[in-house]
This record gives structure tokens, C-alpha cells and sequence, in this order.
């Protein structure tokens, strides 16, 4: 009498009627067996990883609307599809935006002018600079440690070396893109936190509205990413004529980021244009105030813990 590995009922046939496992073989012991799993889950287009990013892609608020309902066995976890495309993210690289912080982003103008190198010319306007809004109480902690660590420098060295801001610059931006792509997440409770005073009087747990900022965080940095590499592709196979300005792409991603959102709210939340653009609106406003506020100063912080 055969029996189910997995949940140990009773064998009538292929599959186990308790628990829907495949019966066990020997043969799916073998490194064979581990690897036609692999290919089989990467190639098959109707599976639930390839039919996720399909929907996120391209029918913006599916995805949410469809765990508000309750229909979730057709897809992949929120949280599972947001760590898939945060990996992604993860391991690309960073080409700059409101998510990439390096340390010339990060400081004033006049820390940003000790830190620069001999061929490095700042204009008016980077000097002029104030940074970011958590800079005047942040730059002091910079002034500490490079005049500490260039005293250790010089006592260790009896004069002959010491450490400087471009030093420590060097430092920071070596740690600064991935503390950056791991504090992302950060955005996703708040943008959930302004989606249940929106749409308080439709009485969701606020879970429902976190699912709707992890897909819509997903899709931001997916898209962000397939842009970039679309657009350095095109700089190695096209003509420079034909490849679109930095700015150009700025302009796409400023008009596809919007118009998504008010979608994605439209289908996922079931209100008019006028509630779905209000929305939206509100959306984006929070993304934007906790970049500029809690996001930046946290990268900063954990960044300069770090080096």
C-alpha cells in the first residue's frame, strides 16, 4: 500500500487525494528531476509567476482587486511578487532617480565642494546647495568623522597620510546603491496608510491596502528597471540619433508612473475617474513626501552606520 510522503494518506493514484502532492518516486531524488522543475517553472508562459507579471504589466489594479475578492489561487503571493521583482531590482544596476542616493545627493553644497576631486568642477548651483531636508542636522556627523578619522590617519602614519572628504565620499557611495535598493520597502506602509484614510468608508483592513502598495511599488521598480536596460541596449544597437535623451526618458517615466496609478486605483478600489484621479494623486504625494522625508534620511543614516 503505497503512502504520501507528505502528509502520509493513503496512495489511490497519481496525486494524493488529501493534500494534491505527486506521488514520490526515486527517480525525484536525482539532480535531473530538480532541474526539469526549474525549467519547466521558467518556460511555462501560463504559469502563475509569468501570468502575475503579465497582469502587473499590463492591467494595472488586477492583481489587487483580485485578492480583495478573494480569487488568489490564479496568482503569485503579493508579497512573493513584490521580493521576485525586488530581487531583480536588487541585483540590475542603479542608474539614478529618486531611489539611488549617492553622496553628492545626500549633502551641501559645501561638503559636496570638500569632497570633490582635482578634476571635478561644481557649478553655482551644486555649491549653493542645501541638500536634502535632513542634511543641516546630518553634516555635522561628517565633519566628525572625517576630522577623526583623518587625525587617526595622520597618527598612524606619523604625518606622512591622512583621510579626507573624498575619502569617506569614495566609502559611502561604495555601500550607498544597495542600502538604497534594500530600504525601498519603507515606502509601502505609508502609501497603504494614505489608501485607508482615502477610502476609509470602504471598511478594508489595512493589509488590503499594503497588497495595493507592494504591487504598485513592484510595478514601479519593474518598470523603472526594464526602461533603463531598454534604453542602454538601445545605446549599443542604435544609432545615437535615434536613442532618446535622458530627459525624454525622464518625461516617459513621469507620465507612465502617473497614468498607471489612477488606473490601478480605478479597477482595484471599483470608483469613478474623479475618485480614481483624487486618489492617485494621493498616492503619489505620499511616495513623494516619504522620499523626501523618511526615505532619504533613513538611507543616509543606515549608510553612514555603515562606513
Amino acid at each position: 500500500m503505497a503512502i504520501c510522503t507528505n502528509c502520509g494518506a493513503t496512495l489511490a493514484g497519481e496525486f494524493c487525494q488529501a493534500c494534491g502532492q505527486k506521488r514520490f518516486v526515486e527517480s525525484d531524488r536525482r539532480f535531473g528531476h530538480l532541474m526539469h522543475q526549474f525549467l519547466a517553472s521558467a518556460t511555462d508562459l501560463d504559469g502563475r509567476i509569468w501570468r502575475s507579471l503579465r497582469a502587473l504589466l499590463f492591467q494595472p489594479g488586477l492583481l489587487s482587486r483580485e485578492y480583495f475578492i478573494g480569487r488568489r489561487a490564479h496568482w503569485i503571493a503579493p508579497i512573493t511578487l513584490f521580493l521576485a521583482v525586488n530581487v531583480v531590482y536588487f541585483l540590475a544596476p542603479l542608474h539614478g532617480g529618486d531611489l539611488a542616493l549617492q553622496f553628492n545627493r545626500q549633502v551641501s553644497g559645501r561638503v559636496e565642494a570638500l569632497a570633490s576631486g582635482p578634476d571635478e568642477k561644481l557649478s553655482e548651483a551644486q555649491l549653493a546647495s542645501t541638500g536634502q531636508a535632513h542634511t543641516p542636522f546630518t553634516m555635522g556627523w561628517i565633519d566628525a568623522r572625517v576630522r577623526a578619522r583623518d587625525a587617526a590617519a595622520r597618527k598612524a602614519s606619523h604625518g606622512a597620510s591622512g583621510y579626507s572628504y573624498h575619502d569617506y565620499r569614495v566609502a559611502y557611495d561604495a555601500k550607498a546603491d544597495d542600502v538604497s535598493k534594500a530600504l525601498i520597502i519603507l515606502h509601502v506602509p505609508f502609501v497603504a496608510l494614505v489608501l485607508m484614510l482615502l477610502f476609509a468608508r470602504q471598511h478594508r483592513y489595512f493589509a488590503e491596502h499594503f497588497v495595493f502598495a507592494l504591487h504598485f511599488l513592484a510595478f514601479t521598480l519593474l518598470s523603472l528597471q526594464l526602461t533603463m536596460q531598454i534604453h542602454a541596449l538601445m545605446n549599443v544597437a542604435l544609432p545615437a540619433a535615434w536613442v532618446p535623451s535622458g530627459t525624454a526618458l525622464d518625461w516617459f517615466l513621469r507620465l507612465l508612473l502617473p497614468t498607471y496609478t489612477v488606473l490601478a486605483v480605478r479597477r482595484a478600489y471599483a470608483v469613478g475617474w474623479i475618485g480614481s484621479i483624487a486618489a492617485g494623486v494621493g498616492v503619489l504625494a505620499a511616495v513623494l513626501a516619504v522620499n523626501l522625508f523618511v526615505y532619504r534620511a533613513v538611507e543616509f543614516a543606515v549608510t553612514f552606520a555603515l562606513t
